[in-house]
């Protein structure tokens, strides 16, 4: 895109021009700006793209772990000079279209970034975010709610005792549950203590208490200054406008500041050194053994891009050198989670190592001799030339693909920016990947033996490593809980009188401010949208049916840069209802396996060099009401509305079509259920993934498990997705391998011989031909879809798969030091009136009410509320809850206290905003494609999208009321589910006077 800015150009909003580059490969132009009188710094990417992204980057080098850098982030976005609320964050969540609204803590910068399509919505959101990080209130009450406090609670013999509380510090006690946040912390803090990478910017829970709402002012007035920060933006919005805006809108009347010094290289060791550490433990966990290696300058760009190629070739994927290795090496049950390069601190740090290894003080030893001993062998035999084939592949596909990371595409390249600008570097510098890979294989076309010279000096030869052994003690937290109880009791016990005094008066000040309505002056001074700037017009996806010799296919022709996505559904219906818990371990074995002729890690090495991704995945849901079971195709009438199905998914790049399409079918086919310690090894890796994910998505656990029974694909989610696949993964690993192989070729060749097959094409016209000839020679073999079991097609089989399903239940883990809440009501069904205010009204809680509550007044990290009208259900839950029985009695009397409330036109438009802004998020090609099969498949027609959209646009306040009351209603018909630590589910199972269920993690 075209510019007239030049480098030494003065603009009159006092901002020079740096520097004016090229970035070809984004199809865009770079602009370096800094603004003369502040130092404060702008980079632009100026591309055609609509969807426009700001982010307001700071160095924020911490000096301790009390996480002051992470209470900061929190604190800036609760209030401002120009924006005087409780929390604009919310505020401003509640009524904007953004397509991305975050803040992020780094271990050396924080980051604000916001997206939007639309332009005046865009500098809305700049507005409100400069302002909060330039002039933040940071308010006493802000600290104690989002950092940490002191408070009376009642106590268990009927008096009352001292507790603390705050929203980072329980975030970071249920971050602090899990042994791979030890991992990935000691995988760098071991490497470097005498840095600030030693310390905790997120904050240790033990020193979280230790920061001062004095030292948190001081921090933000010495690192939030405009000369040490850097915006990033990227977009179509002219550059000249938007620095007019930054001059304007932001910068007046700040103190210049300064920048925060650089982060320097580490001094080198002279010998490598152990370190030992220990972590709560869960169930039966073993201990996690790295090799934690300090490589070399993170800003030197070719430098790093070699290590990522390394990386990849050495640990890329299941057949790769190191990986292997390591798998294979009985050690250990699979790969340390920290294993890989970490490439966005000042110095690249690369780490390999195992969990699950055997608790033997000589098995980390071991671990570390194995390690060397590969890289030894690598660098003495040669790495096979294919291994670095692959690796390079998955780069260059990586970088041609079209994705979006939770946001636009532009967060990918304002993280890449970051890691060279935050640094000293040109902002561009870490931006670019052609100019550093083109070089890179320049380079290892002149030295084949690249990679294995960097082995050798930069692993090998470097004394700078660390043998880290982190394990899991099984009384730790009770140790910790106990260590806290004292510590607070000495405090208490301390306290005078009128200390005490002074505490509760604060909790009941911080408590009535919490309570207290937002002045309707200051909530008018939040800009945004009105109902007219909603488009009641709903994107369209091309589709396209054919034939492929009786195998249907979907064809949606859309531009995917070069990259062909296929999805190969089978109806999964045609099995017995007791196979479908082991579909998961199925969905996850058939892609990982050999084939005949070829061991598991040949076939790896053969997926890596071919395709760009091959992977399993299981769909489930209802069926649009009233929609025919089944629908009309080119080649006959089939059962095909509201079925479950595996999804065999694949991606490619357009000129490995064809090799690609055979190796998918071989796999499908010919995945070898003989190789038994191969499918041990993915049982150990599936059982330890779940484990390992228990902490941070505990509020997917309670949501699944409350929706149990609601209905048929309700059940199946919690059976595949849920508690109950957690306790199944435990039963079989310790089961005999060889009846679950058994198990599971049973299955795949049930699926091939009875399932029938339906197809997905995502891509250009020109390659959908061949792409579809390319099906019909190979697949017509399955035929079209089959007609469905029908006991599968009933939902009680699969309710007597619960194991004693209740109403209410409280799950307790030993794992855990926070907990979380979930209910579920019935909802509206879909394409009913009150589905929209459903939308409107889940909007409302998530970003007001529950927050308000439960995060604000509660402490908990997070709250949700969620409608899924095809399966009649909204879902209430909490994340990181300190008090989850707590929240349990809220969700009535809030949903209560709304269906009262009688919400001005104002209040309700910027929920309805919000909501529109979810139903309208924009999608990569590929995701496109993707919704639409899944919509063709469970009966969603474009009429029901629009109908949908066009009444949220509309929805009124009585409607919300309602909803709100009807829901309220049916609270007492409502599912509950409690997660948290042991002492806490054993208080709130008996006060709710059920028994407590305890994990095996």
């Amino acid at each position: 895109m075209n510019t007239s800015l030049q480098a030494g150009q003065v603009l009159d909003s006092g901002f020079e021009i740096q520097a004016v580059t090229d970035l070809t490969e984004l199809k865009a132009r770079g602009i370096w700006a800094k603004h003369q009188p502040s130092g404060l710094e702008v980079f632009h990417v100026l591309n055609e793209d609509a969807e426009n992204l700001f982010a307001f980057a700071f160095a924020t080098i911490p000096e301790d772990s009390t996480g002051a850098a992470h209470i900061l982030e929190h604190s800036a976005l609760c209030g401002s000079a120009g924006y005087p609320l409780k929390d604009a964050f919310a505020v401003l969540a509640q009524g904007s279209l953004s397509t991305y609204l975050n803040a992020w803590t780094f271990p050396d910068k924080t980051v604000y970034p916001a997206s939007s399509t639309n332009e005046h919505d865009y500098f809305n959101l700049m507005s409100v975010y400069g302002d909060a990080v330039f002039r933040p209130l940071l308010s006493e009450w802000t600290f104690m709610q989002e950092g940490h406090r002191l408070e009376f609670v009642p106590a268990e013999d009927g008096g009352e005792r001292l507790s603390r509380t705050g929203v980072v510090y329980n975030e970071m006690k249920g971050a602090y549950s899990s042994i791979d946040t030890y991992t990935g912390l000691w995988s760098i803090k071991g490497l470097l203590p005498d840095t600030p990478y030693a310390f905790e910017s997120g904050g240790d829970p033990e020193k979280i208490p230790d920061l001062t709402w004095e030292e948190l002012q001081r921090f933000h007035r010495e690192r939030y200054s405009p000369g040490n920060c850097r915006v990033f933006l990227a977009g179509n919005i002219p550059t000249e406008k938007q620095l007019a805006f930054i001059a304007e809108k932001l910068l007046p009347g700040l103190p210049p500041g300064r920048k925060t010094p650089l982060i320097q290289p580490a001094e080198r060791w002279r010998s490598p050194r152990s370190i030992a550490v220990s972590c709560p433990a869960g169930g039966e966990q073993k201990p996690t053994v790295l090799l934690s290696w300090l490589c070399g300058d993170a800003q030197d760009a070719l430098e790093t891009l070699s290590f990522i190629a390394l990386e990849e070739t050495l640990l890329g994927h299941d057949g790769s050198p190191l990986t292997r290795t390591l798998v294979e090496s009985d050690l250990g049950e699979d790969l340390a989670p920290a294993t890989g390069l970490e490439a966005d601190l000042r110095e690249t740090i690369f780490v390999a190592g195992l969990r699950g290894v055997r608790p033997e003080p000589e098995t980390e030893k071991a671990v570390e001799k194995l390690i060397l001993g590969e890289l030894e062998r690598l660098v003495k035999e040669g790495i096979p030339q294919e291994e670095i084939e692959a690796a390079l592949l998955s780069l260059e596909f990586s970088n041609r693909e079209i994705r979006r990371s939770g946001g636009p595409w532009s967060l990918v390249w304002l993280q890449r920016s970051l890691r060279g600008w935050l640094h000293g570097g040109k902002p561009w510098d870490r931006l670019l990947f052609v100019p550093a890979f083109t070089e890179l294989k320049r380079r290892l076309a002149e030295h084949p033996r690249l990679f294995e010279d960097i082995i050798q000096k930069r692993l090998l030869e470097n004394p700078h490593r660390a043998l880290i052994r982190v394990k899991p003690e099984p009384d730790f937290l009770e140790k910790q809980e106990a260590k806290r109880a004292e510590a607070l009791a000495r405090i208490s016990s301390s306290l005078t009188a009128e200390e005490k005094q002074r505490i509760k008066e604060k909790s009941a000040e911080l408590e009535r401010i919490q309570e207290a309505e937002d002045a309707p002056e200051a909530l008018a001074l939040i800009p945004h949208l009105s109902r007219k700037d909603l488009s009641p017009d709903i994107e369209i996806v091309p589709r396209e049916i054919a034939d492929a010799a009786g195998v249907p296919v979907l064809f949606h022709d859309l531009f995917t840069n070069g990259i062909t996505y296929l999805d190969f559904a089978f109806p999964l219906d045609v099995l017995a209802p007791e196979e479908y818990p082991w579909l998961p371990l199925f969905s996850k074995t058939l892609v990982s396996l050999g084939l005949p002729g070829l061991d598991y890690g040949e076939v790896s090495s053969l997926l890596a060099r071919t395709l760009g991704a091959f992977y399993g995945v299981l769909e489930t849901s209802s069926a649009v009401a009233g929609m025919s079971r089944t629908v009309p195709l080119p080649s006959g009438i089939f059962d095909v509305t509201g079925r479950d199905w595996f999804i065999c998914r694949m991606k490619t790049l357009d000129e490995k079509l064809e090799p690609s399409l055979d190796l998918a079918l071989r796999i499908i086919l010919e995945a070898d259920f003989l190789d038994c310690r191969r499918i041990r090894d993915l049982i150990l890796e599936t059982k330890n993934d779940l484990d390992a994910s228990l902490a941070p998505s505990g509020h997917s656990y309670v949501s699944a498990r409350a929706g149990k029974d609601r209905t048929r694909s309700k059940t199946l989610e919690e059976l595949w997705n849920g508690i109950s696949q957690i306790e199944f993964i435990h039963k079989i690993a310790e089961r005999d391998v060889t009846e679950t192989a058994r198990v599971l070729s049973r299955i795949r060749d049930t699926l091939v011989s009875k399932a029938g097959l339906i197809v997905n094409l995502i891509g250009s016209g020109g390659t959908a031909e061949k792409a579809i000839r390319g099906i019909a020679a190979r697949f017509s073999r399955f035929g079209p879809i089959r007609s469905r079991n029908p006991e599968a097609a009933s939902p009680e089989p699969f309710y007597a798969l619960l194991e004693n399903p209740a109403k209410r239940e409280v799950y307790g883990s030993p794992s855990l030091q926070v907990g979380f809440a979930g209910m579920c009501l019935k909802s509206a069904p879909f394409g009913s009136a009150n589905q929209p205010s459903e939308a409107v009204l889940a909007h409302r809680l998530t970003t007001g009410d529950l927050w308000e509550d439960i995060r604000m007044k509660g402490g908990a990290y997070g709250a949700f509320a969620a409608p899924d009208s095809l399966e009649q259900t909204f879902s209430l839950s909490t994340y990181r809850d300190p008090n989850p029985l707590r929240s349990l009695d809220a969700f009535p009397s809030i949903l209560q206290a709304m269906s009262g409330r009688n919400d001005d036109e104002e209040s309700l438009e910027k929920a309805v905003i919000g909501a529109y802004s979810k139903e309208t998020r924009p999608r990569t090609p590929a995701e496109q494609g993707s919704a639409d099969f899944l919509r063709f498949l469970y009966g969603i027609e474009d009429s029901h999208r629009a109908k949908k959209r066009r009444e949220l646009i509309a929805v009124s306040p009585d409607e919300t009321r309602r909803t709100a009351q009807r829901l309220a209603e049916g609270a007492d018909e409502a599912s509950s589910v409690i997660l948290a630590g042991l002492g806490s589910a054993e208080k709130a199972a008996a006060a709710l006077g059920l028994p407590l269920k305890t994990l095996p993690v």
